[in-house]
């Protein structure tokens, strides 16, 4: 096997400045060194990356791959410790790639086949956190046909000294703010309405899933959801519509409490509204090792490497859709608001990279363990 053999159009894939798709782009704006694979690729002002190593890999490129690149991107995965530009990482402390080591990937694996009893359901994917586990739930074997991703980041519900979630009012977003993610979600059709239409038409309750620690992530989205379903006159419908499925790790969450204190099972508080349907709310709880947990829903390089951050001060600045960041300050999420881009990825190319090899690593091993499905016809989602 001749690794020099691989072609050169595997690692460059650049367009010109001066093709269509960059004629959008604000003249204050300024491109990555280039050659780059991502010509859409602009950096906030001041930024300065470097190139990407590695193109985009997805399920179908992965099926297409000959052996001789698997063998090298195999080389690049084993490698990425030493080789990784640290200064681009979202969390410079943890340089290494997950799940390298077949046991860690196991666990990985048994979180995703818990989502396989839900693939005649509506997936709802809360989030960044579940996503790396349902897309490989995606390609495994007689796994999920697809699920919808829902942007949706922070909170607004807090712990009281009684352990209960209370609404803060001076951090919850504005009337102008909840009608902008309406309007996402009716972009989605993922509205209260849609997820009615689907239990009707399937008998199969929607499914939203999320990382539970606390809870405070899931009962902000659902305050959201209910006052819409309200709104709507389908409040209880809407309650009648949904589970929750939840991921998380008791092991990580005992950190937070002195050794003698009482640990609740993680389960989701729902906001006012919903209080008189909770107990028609069904909920399940799905632990899973610290191991698997701290290398995939609290390393902050997972989930700084894919899809969008999207807080409630972002709902009126950008649309998901058009802007593809990791966490931004507030001072970015006004840059964003007053310059309106066209499109933006301002993911650094480094965490591109990451995300890659790691779609990789995971993809190679269902493969070569007999577990990857022979054919997608959903899009992944990144």
């Amino acid at each position: 096997m001749r690794i020099n053999s691989i072609s050169p159009k595997f690692y460059y894939n650049f367009q010109p400045k001066t093709s269509p798709a960059n004629s959008l782009v604000p003249p204050e704006y300024k491109f990555a060194t280039t050659p780059n694979f991502a010509p859409y690729y602009i950096p906030f002002l001041g930024h300065s990356h470097k190139c990407r190593t590695v193109d985009v890999i997805d399920y179908s490129k992965f099926k297409k791959m000959r052996e001789g690149t698997k063998e090298f991107l195999r080389k690049k995965c084993a490698d990425y410790q030493n080789a990784v530009s640290v200064d681009e990482l979202s969390n410079k402390n943890k340089k290494y790639l997950p799940l390298l080591d077949d046991k860690s990937m196991e666990q990985f694996i048994d979180v995703c086949n818990i989502y396989k009893q839900y693939k005649d359901n509506k997936i709802v994917c809360l989030g960044r956190s579940p996503k790396w586990f349902l897309n490989g739930a995606l390609w495994l074997k007689d796994g999920i046909k697809d699920y919808d991703f829902v942007a949706f980041s922070g909170y607004w519900y807090l712990i009281d000294k009684s352990g209960n979630l209370v609404k803060s009012e001076k951090n919850a977003p504005t009337i102008e703010q909840k009608n902008a993610y309406k309007k996402y979600l009716k972009s989605l059709q993922t509205t209260p309405q849609d997820i009615v239409q689907s239990y009707k038409e399937t008998g199969k309750k929607v499914i939203i899933t999320d990382y539970i620690g606390f809870g405070k992530g899931m009962c902000s989205f659902l305050d959201v959801m209910s006052e819409y379903a309200e709104e709507e006159g389908i409040l209880e419908e809407f309650a009648n519509s949904i589970k929750i499925v939840a991921i998380g790790s008791q092991e990580y969450k005992s950190r937070f409490y002195f050794d003698d204190e009482y640990i609740p099972a993680p389960r989701v508080q729902f906001p006012e509204r919903l209080w008189k349907y909770q107990d028609k709310i069904e909920q399940e709880y799905h632990d899973m090792p610290l191991e698997v947990f701290e290398q995939m829903l609290v390393n902050e390089n997972t989930n700084e490497c894919r899809s969008t951050y999207y807080p409630h001060d972002a709902w009126t600045a950008y649309s998901p859709a058009r802007v593809k960041t990791g966490m931004i300050s507030e001072k970015k999420i006004e840059e964003l608001r007053a310059r309106n881009p066209r499109y933006l990825n301002n993911f650094a190319p480094t965490m591109c990279d990451y995300r890659n090899l790691l779609n990789f690593r995971i993809l190679d091993y269902m493969d070569q363990n007999g577990i990857l499905r022979e054919s997608l016809d959903s899009r992944q989602k990144d």
